[in-house]
């Protein structure tokens, strides 16, 4: 499949309403590192004293208990925006990568669509973690991985033979890239080593799946949203005719309008009355304010 496919590189693709190009704003990728950044910072800064857990990472977490027994369940978006304090280096890693896939995807989503995309993977792999904790352990999980993996697979789908460099130096692939982080994670699965690894391998594997999913589905949250936002609207239009009814009801100008469409069939347009004329310009007008979406 080419990217002229997507319907975010056509020409007469419009962007969804809540959308405005901004060339002054930061780039949503870095956006979302600088809220990963500022919860990193607090998580430090809450930590309770004398104990070793912090406030905020006790809020923002991943954990079935919370979510199953008192219903939290932010707590399966929230998690993505939590990082080990144990270790810079899991911050520092899936910054480095949301950035990097960010950049070869700035040209294809839009920002918002983007977004939409990042947040729904962080999602999506929330559930698959905690499917897998009532399965298995109830351990806290926190980290990004999942979404930023979902990002990372969706760059490869999309440029495959994007040359990177592995650590630095080592040329590589998008493609052959993904198929290693693919095989670092399904390994531990495959073995059951991942029973005493602080990696939620199930979790990377569940963006990876994500993103696979997104590319293959064309999917397009925006649109999504603009098309559910129109039926509220349209809805809600329709309920404030019913408190504002028209003299004629619906109906009955349906019925006279059709007697009248008859009429001129047989005997022609001449024949109508003034009434009848009437009656045809009401409902023209009826229907030009059902169109517009005016009460």
């Amino acid at each position: 499949m080419g990217l002229e496919n997507r319907e975010y590189l056509r020409d007469d693709y419009q962007q969804p309403s809540g959308w405005r190009p901004s060339t002054g704003s930061l780039p949503i990728t870095t956006q979302l590192i600088l809220v990963m950044v500022a919860v990193f910072v607090l998580q430090y800064l809450t930590v309770r004293p004398g104990q070793q857990t912090s406030l905020v990472e006790s809020w923002l977490q991943l954990q079935v208990g919370p979510i199953i027994q008192k219903g939290q369940i932010w707590r399966l978006l929230t998690y993505a925006f939590c990082h080990s304090r144990e270790s810079l280096l899991h911050l520092l890693i899936n910054a480095l990568t949301l950035h990097f896939a960010g950049q070869l995807l700035s040209g294809v989503l839009p920002r918002l669509e983007f977004l939409w995309f990042y947040l729904s993977a962080a999602f999506f792999a929330g559930i698959a973690s905690l499917v897998f904790c009532l399965l298995g352990d109830d351990v806290p999980v926190i980290g990004a991985s999942g979404a930023v993996m979902a990002a990372l697979t969706l760059a490869a789908l999309y440029f495959p033979r994007q040359q990177v460099l592995l650590m630095g130096f080592i040329p590589i692939e998008m493609r052959w890239l993904l198929t290693l982080y693919i095989a670092y994670d399904l390994l531990p699965m495959l073995t059951g080593d991942w029973r005493t690894s602080n990696t939620a391998h199930l979790a990377h594997l569940s963006g990876v799946a994500f993103g696979a999913l997104y590319f293959q589905r064309h999917m397009n949250f925006s649109r999504w949203w603009d098309s559910i936002r129109g039926r509220l609207r349209r809805r809600k239009s329709g309920k404030l005719r019913i408190y504002a009814p028209s003299a004629t009801p619906e109906s009955r100008l349906d019925q006279q309008v059709d007697a009248i469409l008859q009429k001129i069939t047989e005997q022609g347009e001449a024949s109508l009355t003034p009434r009848e004329r009437n009656i045809l310009t009401q409902a023209s007008r009826q229907l030009r304010k059902q169109r517009s979406g005016e009460p």
